[in-house]
């Protein structure tokens, strides 16, 4: 499928459209998370002090944040590539970091703490264990004696406790330092890292359940292909499924059950209607014999002699449709030889030959052998009647099960190959009959599981074939 014709077909399936919002959650998710705190990496045309002291602070949390997710951890602040470069370049550098009772320093006490009273304000904020509050204080300054910034930053918000405060840098970071693979893996990876395994999970147990339920679904779909449609007493199952995909199952098995029951109806009508006219029908063609002879009586003896086919036509094709076992073996064979002689006295009669051609002496399956030989006959009568004076009508079958029967007249018209095997179809319709021949050889065809269909053969003239399963 090209990729014009899947991307059409992609929103009309519920993969495709589980696909599409999960790439709409990714696309914002990335957004938000990876472009817009990138957006924020200082490109060094700010005050390079400015910029350093928020590295040193961003670098300052996550090293917090690292070591309240692993108390037991020893990695070192200078493993921070911003403070290592700060801790090398700048030798009067000092922080003091607090988180809770843990302390990270390289000096041995906290000046601005004692100073800005952030001593007290914190001891009074644990004495009101009651007050859900959150309170964040910062405190920069720049010693322009000393040419050196100060920064102070205090929390206190349930667990995230902590006191940071930095002073010393005269050296800002260099601007090259600004790696993005090191910032990715430093802030995207460890902030975002639970997101991700989260967002990943969850679309890892849809696409299982979807799995689940299209391999159910394609479960239905082969039985319900298996479904022979003049019997139609089986159903879907609907145990097993979703509640999403039981009510059209059970909508598919009441459409099963209604059709069924006028299928049955309408069979039973037919095959009723069809016994019922045989007995009036006979009655009526014995008051005909017993008049006077005219050309009236023999038109009217016809007649009821078409009537009495077309009755006879109808009562097979109901036999054929209705319920039936195959179990006998028949020899495909012998049907065709039992056929060909009992048909070479009406081929005779319109002069033209019948000939059988085999390449196996046997082919055995299971069947009924006066049903195939009714559809032979057909199959035969009708090769005869469009075959001229002198011709040959050709029956051959194949060691591989192809039964084939060839005529010699005029073909049949490409418009008409579909609609050839359907009940009271007649080609030409002025043709004599009633239409419904091809369509006995149709279904005796399907209840042997062999497949007819009609060509046009190189000669010119029609080709049938029904080709067989394999022989048993």
């Amino acid at each position: 499928m090209k990729l014009h014709q899947l991307l059409f077909h992609l929103p009309k399936s519920m993969f495709g459209q589980m696909v599409i919002l999960t790439l709409i959650f990714l696309g914002a998710f990335v957004y938000y998370v990876a472009i817009v705190p990138l957006m924020e990496v200082p490109d060094g045309s700010d005050d390079p002090i400015a910029t350093t002291v928020g590295l040193i602070t961003n670098e300052m949390r996550q090293y917090l944040n690292d070591m309240k997710n692993d108390p037991n951890s020893t990695e070192k602040i200078s493993k921070y590539p911003a403070i290592a470069e700060v801790l090398a370049n700048n030798p009067d550098f000092t922080y003091y970091l607090r988180q809770n009772n843990q302390v990270y320093s390289n000096t041995e006490s906290s000046f601005y703490r004692t100073q800005l009273q952030l001593e007290q304000l914190h001891q009074m904020l644990l004495q009101q264990k009651n007050l859900n509050v959150c309170t964040y204080a910062s405190y920069e300054s720049s010693l322009e004696q000393e040419q050196k910034q100060v920064s102070v930053i205090y929390s206190f918000c349930g667990d995230a406790n902590y006191y940071m405060e930095f002073s010393g840098i005269t050296k800002p970071v260099q601007p090259k330092l600004y790696d993005l693979t090191d910032y990715y893996e430093r802030w995207f990876w460890s902030n975002s890292r639970t997101s991700l395994y989260a967002a990943g999970g969850v679309f890892v147990i849809a696409i299982l359940i979807l799995l689940l339920n299209m391999r159910a679904i394609r479960r239905l779909v082969k039985l319900a292909n298996s479904f022979d449609p003049k019997h139609l007493e089986r159903q879907l199952p609907e145990t097993g499924l979703s509640k999403e995909v039981l009510p059209l199952v059970r909508a598919v098995n009441q459409m099963i059950a209604k059709v069924d029951d006028t299928q049955k109806k309408h069979n039973f009508f037919l095959s009723t209607a069809a016994h019922e006219m045989r007995t009036p029908l006979t009655i009526l063609r014995t008051r005909l014999e017993s008049l006077d002879d005219g050309v009236i009586k023999d038109k009217l003896i016809n007649d009821v002699r078409r009537l009495v086919s077309l009755v006879n036509q109808l009562l097979k094709l109901m036999r054929v449709g209705g319920p039936k076992e195959l179990v006998a073996q028949i020899d495909v064979v012998d049907c065709c030889k039992k056929v060909i002689a009992d048909r070479a006295p009406y081929a005779i009669d319109l002069d033209c030959s019948l000939s059988f051609d085999t390449e196996v002496t046997k082919y055995l399956i299971k069947g009924d052998a006066d049903l195939l030989e009714v559809a032979l006959a057909n199959l035969i009568d009708n090769a005869i009647s469009f075959t001229p004076k002198q011709g040959e009508v050709q029956v051959a079958l194949s060691a591989s099960g192809a039964l084939t029967i060839t005529d010699q007249g005029p073909g049949i018209h490409p418009q008409l190959l579909e609609s050839l095997f359907e009940p009271f179809a007649k080609f030409p319709p002025n043709r004599n009959g009633h239409g419904l021949g091809l369509a006995i050889v149709k279904a005796v065809s399907q209840l042997h599981g062999a497949e007819v269909t009609a060509h046009n053969a190189e000669t010119g003239g029609a080709c049938f074939t029904m080709q067989f399963g394999q022989a048993s």
